[in-house]
């Protein structure tokens, strides 16, 4: 039933008649779909007859580059991929690719010829970006999904028991009065690149999300266990409970805490917890691994704790960039996560350079930009949600 929806909103996009609230709920709900799935929808879909049924892989990254900005604005997450010759990026998510071949059915984009970057980019206007506001989708156990942004506050959603509130310190709270405790409802709360977010769980632990993040957890929590699903970067200060272990599940590990503050970094290759305060018992490869507070786990191909300065990990939530002999690509990385751009590269090989400094999270990119063009040997240049970095 989910995918017939999906199919009616493509199919109604294709005709240039989505409204943007149901763009946001296709976006969503594409997101959740499998790779397969997605494929299946579009092959699925009835097409004008100009339409061309498969597309280059390159083609498919070029045009996306091209419509990206124009058809998604804020919403789109793209991760930061060296650019190598020759090489197009394998990284572009499911709705990225969906929405490239939707536009491509509607748009005609199949006329358009690839041309220099360089060249295609200077015909942008120049615009300075703002930093990262609070903003998060949510999309709740039915498939419907809601936006939630700075300007609100009180009650967000009512349906069916169902209430979704947003308090005046800026923090999701979710109560459903329907549901039993045998079969709790679940929600997930996902943040774009150039948004963040608050959250206040049933139990009363506190969850802030950093940008481009997601957090799968039910309105209610068991009798015997609290458990929640994480990817990207969230800090969390778990309520107490002796009774009910709190567990936090990401890649590589699952974290169980009774009642601490930490700090985790989950990608797609390595988890990081740095405790700050309290005791956490850390579960990889079958292994039982012990923090103290001061104390950071890196779990990738093996497990390293290592002590560190813990105002390092809350940087992001405190609106700070700290960067500790952090590489280049990794400061882009999160410049890229919280301003919400692309970086865009003309040179096929990036110096290893390593800096160290704080910079407030709350300025414009352009000074931000600044600061590291003074401490390296790159230049930048912001074109729309692209940022141009070329050496000197």
């Amino acid at each position: 039933m989910i995918d017939q929806k999906i199919k009616n909103l493509l199919e109604k996009h294709l005709s240039d008649g989505l409204t943007g609230a149901e763009r946001e709920e296709l976006m969503a709900m594409l997101d959740d779909l499998p790779d397969e799935e997605v494929v299946k929808l579009l092959n699925g879909i009835e097409t004008p007859d100009l339409y061309i049924p498969e597309i280059p892989e390159e083609k498919i990254s070029h045009r996306l580059d091209r419509i990206r900005d124009k058809l998604f604005e804020r919403d789109q997450v793209i991760t930061l991929k060296e650019r190598r010759t020759g090489s197009v990026w394998k990284g572009v998510s499911k709705i990225a690719v969906a929405a490239c071949l939707c536009v491509a059915l509607g748009w005609g984009l199949y006329q358009w010829k690839w041309t220099d970057k360089k060249e295609d980019l200077m015909v942008m206007e120049h615009r300075d970006v703002d930093p990262a506001e609070p903003m998060a989708l949510i999309t709740l156990a039915t498939g419907e999904t809601i936006r939630v942004d700075s300007a609100e506050v009180g009650l967000i959603y009512s349906k069916n028991g169902l209430n979704v509130y947003k308090n005046e310190d800026g923090q999701i709270i979710y109560k459903d009065s329907s549901e039993t405790e045998s079969t709790p409802s679940y929600l997930t709360i996902h943040t774009p690149k150039g948004g963040f977010t608050e959250l206040r769980l049933e139990d009363g632990t506190l969850v802030k999300l950093n940008a481009a993040s997601s957090i799968r957890y039910p309105s209610s929590f068991r009798s015997d266990k609290r458990d929640v699903f994480v990817e990207g970067e969230a800090f969390f200060e778990v309520e107490p409970d002796k009774e009910r272990p709190f567990r936090v599940h990401s890649q590589k590990q699952v974290i169980e805490v009774l009642g601490t503050s930490f700090n985790l970094v989950s990608r797609e290759k390595y988890a990081k917890t740095t405790l700050i305060e309290g005791r956490v018992k850390i579960v990889a490869d079958g292994n039982d691994y012990y923090l103290k507070p001061g104390q950071q786990a890196l779990v990738a191909d093996k497990v390293e704790i290592t002590d560190v300065q813990t105002a390092n990990s809350l940087a992001w939530k405190n609106k700070e960039f700290v960067f500790d002999n952090s590489s280049f690509k990794e400061i882009l990385r999160e410049v890229e996560n919280w301003y919400d751009v692309q970086m865009v590269f003309y040179d096929a090989d990036i110096e290893n350079v390593q800096l160290s400094g704080t910079v407030s999270r709350n300025v414009k990119l352009s000074e931000l930009l600044k600061v590291l063009e003074m401490n390296t040997n790159y230049k930048f240049e912001i074109r729309e949600r692209r940022v141009l970095v070329k050496r000197y």
